[in-house]
């Protein structure tokens, strides 16, 4: 593990001067990684072999190492499984020893080592991502695994989890720090309004399938023809993969209907499995999304709040992604949100704190978290804070 400053660290001390200038309300920018170097740990062999059979790593994988430290989990995975490698550290010394180590293991030809910040480095070509780093990195580096990595690449994480993202899979490494290592499967962004057109028993209808997303966490509602609306049940989505239940028909006559497909982009193909009724049986669905720039500025206002968060978002289109803003009623000046995270429509950021947090049994207090749906004019959500026992509304407003 190469224990590099947490992404918050650098931006805190931008927040203090931020306050200062504009005498702002209480915010705080996340950290940012600086170029200086912490203690380097090395991840055992055995939990390398580990953190590899967990992922399932094949010849066919590119695994990424951000810190990768002397380069071994790179190079088992090379040496091992015949995959391809690259790592990415700051220190010029354990760079030259990856290169040796690679060298010595025959492997020079599937792995490439880098001098450099992993914030920086491009991950979109990874298939695995391994890392062995502190929670605090791993928050700070999460917008950028759901900018930059393709729906199903995976993660596999010596010891440190991702706050909030729960793992997918946690397994026990006895030779691991805390015994433990975690997994992830990026998802697809599937937030947002699908519509389709299928026959129910009461002929030819148009479907609306409403879904909100968190993380790989995705719950909705689907609307068939003029029946009321139903909530979905069984949802899962793994990578591409996604699938969901729902009762489909009114009364009596209702059916219950298995949905799973694949999504790309703004299209989802599979099939549909009726369990009843004249579409008994299992046919091809495909489902659409209309394409929604949420892209601009939005009004936020937020319902009986312990605290003032009421404010301005301003969410501009840069290298292929959003870029957000938070602009306070009480202040005069921008704060960014490197936490701001979008599936499609479902939005996730966390407003900072101006000064920090005191630490909570080693854990940095955070800023209220905001998670819900932007539409093409409105918006909506919840807000929540660990020290809350409640969790406020939200709604938004895009301004002209």
């Amino acid at each position: 593990m190469k224990q590099q400053p947490s992404h918050r660290s650098f931006l805190r001390s931008i927040a203090t001067l931020f306050s200062i200038i504009v005498l702002a309300a209480p915010l705080r920018a996340d950290k940012k990684q600086a170029d200086i170097e912490d203690p380097f740990e090395p991840t055992p062999p055995q939990v390398v072999d580990d953190m590899l059979n967990l992922a399932k790593v094949t010849p066919s994988d590119y695994v990424f190492d951000l810190g990768c430290g002397d380069g071994r989990i790179v190079i088992a995975a090379a040496k091992k499984c015949g995959a391809k490698g690259f790592g990415v550290d700051l220190d010029p010394q354990r760079i030259q020893e990856c290169r040796e180590d690679a060298e010595a293991a025959g492997v020079t030809d599937k792995v490439t080592f880098k001098l450099g910040s992993y914030f920086d480095v491009d991950i979109r070509p990874a298939t695995v991502l391994a890392t062995y780093l502190l929670r605090e990195t791993n928050l700070g580096l999460r917008p950028k695994y759901f900018r930059e990595l393709r729906p199903g690449t995976r993660i596999v994480s010596h010891c440190f989890d991702m706050f909030d993202w729960k793992a997918d899979k946690t397994a026990d490494s006895p030779k691991a720090r805390d015994q433990i290592i975690l997994f992830w499967v990026i998802p697809a962004p599937v937030g947002g309004e699908w519509r389709w057109s299928d026959k129910t028993e009461s002929g030819e209808a148009q479907f609306r399938l409403e879904l909100q997303q968190e993380f790989q966490v995705v719950s909705g509602e689907l609307t068939a023809g003029k029946a009321a609306k139903r909530a979905i049940r069984d949802v899962a989505i793994n990578g591409r993969d996604f699938q969901f239940r729902a009762l489909v028909g009114d009364g009596q006559k209702a059916v219950s209907v298995t949905y799973k497909g694949v999504v790309d982009g703004d299209t989802i193909k599979g099939t549909q499995k009726w369990d009843g009724g004249a579409n008994a049986g299992e046919r091809e669905w495909v489902a659409k999304r209309e394409p929604l720039d949420i892209a601009g500025t939005w009004r936020v206002t937020v319902q009986t709040s312990p605290e003032p968060l009421d404010g301005v978002v301003k969410l501009t289109r840069k290298d292929g992604g959003l870029q957000a803003v938070y602009v306070s009623d009480r202040a005069k000046g921008e704060a960014p949100l490197p936490s701001w995270i979008a599936w499609g429509n479902s939005v996730y950021f966390e407003i900072p704190l101006q000064n920090g947090g005191e630490e909570d049994g080693g854990e940095e207090e955070r800023g209220p978290i905001f998670s819900g749906l932007l539409g093409p004019q409105d918006g909506q959500g919840k807000v929540t804070k660990k020290e809350w026992t409640s969790s406020p509304a939200w709604t938004a407003k895009k301004e002209k």
